[in-house]
């Protein structure tokens, strides 16, 4: 795709906007920026968290993938320690009404985390190569850019996004196309966002983690939510110990597959995802924290 004059700058809406207008702005360039998404205290104290993890983990250098992850990248998938992340942001009313909107064309579909992990760029981080991320469902590149969303991504700030350190590059409007032809020298820009501060974008986004070319680390969180029904890159159930996944409400429960769907729809059910039909949390007797609520 190609621009004719200047490229559209991403749009930008506190947290507090109303979700029709955060919605437009998504439908229209592809992402969209959410100020003050995460709290002042929620970065700090998640900050605090995940060093310890990042202190202990090394970039995967050898990898098939380095060269889509990063040599100088690190990433900590164990997000899920963090109890201000399974407590607070997990609950975040805005992150579940724009997935709801976005992935949830009625009953019985429904959204699941797809991966949740801290992706730190060191210095001299190389760029990634530009992709969509629907395409780790590679059937899905198939579809129409008309036809259903098949992932979200909200990349939240926990450090400033400078185009000098590795802010994401995004290229606006190319949601709306699978041509993957463009100039990334003209056409993509870099999503500038302070800590707290979340880019919503699509799956069908084209986009990359920039060039980190300072001394210092560029931290994010990213919370990557896909359709039901598609398999998730992390295997949530299997890594996740089961007294941490009983500390979580029943949606976030759902959000990593210890149940069977989110939303619940009560009329229609569970298809998918069941013990013999029956609720996979009430199957396995899985239980709730007091202060969280039921569906």
């Amino acid at each position: 795709m190609a621009f004719i004059g200047t490229l559209p700058l991403l749009q930008r809406f506190p947290a507090s906007a109303a979700i029709e207008l955060i919605l437009q702005a998504f439908e229209q360039d592809g992402a969209v920026i959410l100020e003050n998404f995460l709290t002042e205290s929620q970065v700090r104290v998640m900050n605090e968290e995940f060093t310890p993890g990042l202190q202990q983990t090394k970039p995967k250098q050898d990898s098939d993938l380095a060269t889509f992850i990063g040599r100088k990248t690190q990433r900590l998938p164990a997000v899920i320690n963090s109890k201000t992340f399974r407590e607070e942001v997990l609950e975040n009313e805005l992150m579940h009404a724009l997935a709801e909107k976005v992935l949830v064309d009625g009953p019985p579909d429904g959204y699941q985390i797809n991966c949740a992990q801290v992706i730190a760029l060191g210095p001299g981080a190389e760029a990634q190569p530009f992709h969509r991320d629907q395409g780790l469902w590679s059937f899905w590149e198939k579809f129409p850019a008309s036809g259903p969303e098949a992932c979200v991504n909200f990349l939240c700030a926990l450090t400033p996004f400078r185009e000098e350190n590795g802010a994401t590059r995004i290229i606006p409007r190319t949601h709306t196309s699978m041509n993957m032809a463009f100039n990334d020298s003209s056409e993509s820009l870099a999503a500038e966002i302070n800590p707290g501060d979340a880019l919503f974008f699509s799956g069908r986004l084209i986009h990359r983690g920039g060039h980190n070319q300072t001394n210092e680390v560029r931290r994010a969180l990213t919370i990557h939510l896909c359709r039901n029904g598609l398999n998730t890159q992390e295997a949530h159930p299997l890594t996740i110990p089961r007294d941490i996944a009983e500390t979580m409400s029943y949606r976030s429960q759902a959000m990593f597959g210890f149940r069977s769907s989110w939303p619940v729809h009560k009329k229609s059910g569970s298809h998918f995802w069941t013990s013999c039909w029956e609720e996979l949390g009430d199957s396995l007797g899985l239980k709730l924290p007091s202060r969280a609520y039921a569906a």
